[in-house]
């Protein structure tokens, strides 16, 4: 069995343990890591992954981070602006204004990325299950850690990050492999090497 496979068969038990009427459970989110070279191998099972998942009883929703990432982007209306001084501008000026335009800043009406994820786990369809993809297109613009903050004790449909990265001790992930190490991911973790 695949290192993929075997992680999945771990999610799927876990998913079956959750205790969803407990007010004191910690929130269902649950980081899948993998190695980042396994994204396109990682692709190719959602389909039949999303199938198994059903067959649990899951009612699946698949929603890409890149997908959610390009609309807040789209929302913002400023595309075009960048556009007129992308030749002009440095790189890690637009990096700047995407990673901008992407945070949550409240009380301004604008919900970000974070706020558009939070949006899609607070959904509380029975049976709900949430798969968030493509979590690496948001580097260097968004950090994943980000999302976790933001919806910590908001999460009702159970929900799954892919997470592309590598597993540090217990309780710490780094993404990419690239970023050091962040030691105090709350929610649960499932693969990746110790």
């Amino acid at each position: 069995m695949s290192s993929l496979d075997s992680t999945f068969a771990e999610l799927r038990v876990k998913l079956q343990s959750i205790d969803r009427v407990s007010p004191t459970h910690i929130d269902p989110f649950f980081h899948f890591v993998h190695a980042p070279e396994e994204t396109a191998a990682l692709v190719d099972r959602i389909r039949r992954w999303k199938a198994s998942l059903q067959s649990d009883g899951w009612k699946v929703r698949v929603v890409s981070l890149a997908e959610e990432m390009w609309r807040v982007i789209d929302e913002s209306g400023r595309w075009e602006d960048w556009r007129e001084v992308e030749a002009d501008a440095e790189p890690a000026q637009a990096i700047t204004a995407v990673a901008d335009t992407l945070r949550t800043k409240q009380g301004l009406g604008q919900g970000g990325l974070a706020k558009a994820i939070l949006d899609v786990v607070s959904d509380d369809t029975p049976d709900r299950l949430v798969l968030l993809t493509d979590a690496a297109l948001l580097h260097p613009f968004f950090r994943v850690r980000v999302i976790e903050e933001v919806v910590h004790d908001r999460v009702r449909a159970p929900t799954v990050l892919f997470y592309p990265g590598s597993r540090a001790g217990e309780f710490g992930l780094r993404f990419l492999g690239i970023y050091p190490e962040d030691p105090n991911y709350r929610s649960n973790i499932v693969g990746g090497e110790r």
